[in-house]
């Protein structure tokens, strides 16, 4: 990864270049901020493979800019683990064979290791739950939040970009989140995390994932800035192949919807 001096930056810095410079186009080099990098993400059935290892370095290479970027940015890091056995398409959730109930993350933490970096784990089961105990709570009193509405038995969220985004279904006393919803959940947390640094102006999440994840990552972004979300947060949606050769982005905040 290389750098440039740019007239724009403050004399000293440089603004990021190569494939991190569109996931950091829109940090400020003149004030701090807080990020969470997201990647390395896999599942437990498939183990850490060719996008995690890739993913989890670009994550580290974008962390790394962003401290020169403004010495003062606070940057955390992340990997999602799918641990639920599912695969989303846009409505449905299937059940692969299962792996095992844990995965070495060795490959992980030595690359972490060798940036001079740690990083938390996040868990979908986790996350899962999460969701389903804050659907309950919404089918309490639905009224506190609008966006989300009952068809029959299905939690339908009031999306400005689709037709349709299914966020759970009600399955006797207990709600089945579904991707979006998950998704959301995990944005909450991650923004959550980031307000533990009150001397940053600005927080940003940067979210890498496969080009196969756009549309209920895109669904959860949404979700949760409509609902959660405040004009200082940012959501940086990273697409990219195994390679993680070119990411492409998109930014989102709450004025985007």
């Amino acid at each position: 990864m290389t750098s440039t001096t740019s007239p724009l930056a403050p004399l000293g810095r440089t603004v990021p270049a190569g494939r991190v410079a569109p996931l950091l186009e829109t940090v400020s080099p003149t004030s701090r901020s807080a990020l969470l990098v997201a990647g390395g993400y896999f599942d437990t059935a498939a183990g850490i493979g060719a996008f995690s290892l890739n993913s989890f370095t670009l994550a580290q290479e974008t962390g790394a800019a962003a401290r020169r970027l403004h010495r003062g940015n606070k940057v955390l890091y992340d990997v999602i683990v799918n641990d639920l056995g599912m695969s989303c398409s846009t409505d449905v959730c299937t059940l692969p064979a299962a792996g095992p109930a844990e995965t070495d993350l060795t490959p992980l933490t030595a690359a972490a290791a060798e940036a001079g970096t740690d990083f938390t784990v996040t868990r979908e089961r986790n996350l899962r739950n999460r969701a389903a105990r804050s659907m309950k709570r919404w089918l309490r009193a639905p009224a506190a939040q609008p966006l989300f509405s009952l068809d029959g038995d299905e939690i339908v969220f009031r999306s400005r970009q689709y037709e349709k985004v299914l966020a759970g279904v009600v399955k006797g006393d207990h709600v089945v989140p579904r991707c979006p919803l998950i998704v959301a959940e995990y944005f909450a947390r991650y923004f959550a995390r980031l307000r533990a640094f009150p001397d940053c102006a600005h927080r940003h999440v940067i979210d890498i994932n496969s080009l196969a994840d756009r549309d209920k990552v895109t669904k959860g972004a949404e979700i949760y800035l409509r609902t959660l979300g405040t004009p200082e947060e940012e959501i940086v949606l990273v697409f990219t192949d195994a390679a993680c050769a070119d990411p492409m982005t998109l930014t989102y905040t709450a004025y985007d919807f």
